[in-house]
């Protein structure tokens, strides 16, 4: 049986690039962010220019604050830079103070944290003690500037040198740590700005534009090659990050753009037709347009809106073994929110073991898409609110015992997830939330 684990964000991969005689690494985005749980890889994912589902609210003010770390300088350039998505959509990026308790995004600076980014409003499902977004202050070293003045034995040469490094056997890593030692750093703020708006469009919703559908014609066996050296990926997760096309539905009737600043760049070697892509550093007339028909000005909601639900107040997942009944009684309190347009909800509680799988089944009771589970399908009001379990309990989801295999004294962990089906536009299984318990263990 194959363990699978992935993460409830939609991972985002971005890399700059920039030239110099000390040779620069990418950096690329590796590590997810937000809390590992037991999930399904699902192939229907979308990574093209929009996920629809995770849009904002049209008119949110949208809290942000920095966790610990980066100067009053980089702070400021990354507001800046952040905030020109304002002058397009309807929303706004409040910056608050880093001692606010509650926000949406929470934004970390540093070196060798990968620039990534949740997906528009999953940054609500992660904890407010985590980051949502990272950039890699590493990338932002104006390389160039100090290799040429390491090489002519310039100022940064004896300021690395009196500092007690190896200027014998020198490498990228170690000037990119010397020069973020010093008190005035001299940034790349082009790549500050592309990166800074880059990871804030994931933020409200974008995502990778190379993934429009027949926009690029890969090398792949150059490409799985050019990964395994580099950053030692195997080949599903260059599938996964690089060659992976979204659904047409999510191009949202726009055409190819190989001037958005979700286009990462792509070298001629790449591709098997010598097509190339250079750094986009601005905002594209192609975002411009897009973000704009996402969260209009002169409109209360977009033409391409689409279902969706909102969980808030999630206050805990209370799992009983309930021997009148010979099974878990699984009752999830929190708040359900709609929006204008209808769509079907399905409240699912699955089984998954402590040291990382599912627990499958071939029955036809209590199966979701072949794990053990309960579940439950809603068919809410438009615009509407529900609580459940809240002052009484008026949900729970129910596996018998006769209905969960042997385990070979294996403790579980119960999964709760909200899944959302778009039936008019025929997108199914959009996880909307999940949260996840500690191992239990199951009375025999």
């Amino acid at each position: 049986m194959k363990k699978v684990l992935i993460s409830v964000v939609i991972l985002i991969f971005y890399a700059t690039h920039a030239s110099a005689q000390i040779k620069k690494q990418k950096v690329p985005c590796t590590t997810q962010l937000g809390s590992i749980v037991f999930a399904e890889v699902d192939t229907t994912i979308s990574r093209g220019v929009a996920d629809n589902y995770l849009m904002w609210d049209n008119g949110s003010t949208i809290l942000v604050k920095f966790m610990n770390g980066g100067s009053t300088q980089l702070r400021e350039k990354v507001k800046q830079y952040a905030k020109e998505w304002e002058q397009f959509a309807n929303l706004k990026f409040q910056f608050v103070p880093d001692n606010t308790a509650t926000t949406n995004i929470r934004v970390q600076l540093g070196n060798g944290l990968g620039h990534n980014s949740f997906v528009g409003t999953q940054s609500n499902n992660a904890p407010q003690r985590e980051q949502t977004l990272n950039l890699d202050t590493s990338d932002f070293v104006d390389v160039d500037f100090y290799a040429a003045d390491f090489q002519k034995g310039g100022a940064f040469y004896i300021y690395a040198k009196n500092k007690g490094s190896d200027v014998s056997n020198y490498s990228y890593a170690k000037l990119v740590d010397d020069v973020l030692t010093m008190p005035n750093i001299r940034w790349n703020f082009a790549s500050m700005r592309g990166t800074t708006l880059h990871e804030f469009g994931h933020a409200i919703g974008l995502l990778h534009e190379q993934s429009y559908p027949g926009a690029i014609k890969w090398n792949k066996d150059s490409v799985y090659n050019y990964y395994k050296k580099a950053i030692k990926w195997d080949k599903e997760k260059v599938d996964f990050n690089v060659f992976h096309v979204s659904d047409q539905f999510f191009t949202n009737g726009t055409s190819y753009d190989p001037k958005s600043i979700m286009q990462y760049s792509v070298d001629s070697w790449q591709t098997l037709d010598g097509f190339s892509v250079s750094t986009n550093y601005e905002l594209s007339a192609g975002d411009k347009k897009l973000i704009a028909a996402l969260y209009p000005k002169d409109k209360k909601s977009s033409d391409l809106l689409v279902p969706t639900v909102k969980i808030d107040n999630f206050s805990k997942l209370e799992v009983k073994a309930n021997a009148t009944k010979a099974g878990l009684s699984i009752f999830p309190s929190f708040d359900l929110k709609t929006n204008s347009i209808l769509g079907e909800v399905y409240l699912v509680a699955k089984l998954a073991t402590e040291d990382g799988y599912y627990v499958k089944t071939t029955g036809k009771l209590n199966n979701w898409h072949g794990t053990v589970a309960s579940y439950s399908l809603m068919r809410l009001l438009p615009d509407s609110k529900v609580s459940y379990n809240k002052n009484e309990k008026n949900l729970e989801l129910f596996i018998p015992y006769a209905q969960i295999p042997e385990l070979n004294g294996k403790r579980v962990i119960v999964e709760f997830a909200v899944y959302l089906d778009d039936v008019k536009n025929k997108q199914w299984d959009r996880l909307m939330y999940n949260t996840l318990t500690t191992p239990l263990s199951i009375p025999r």
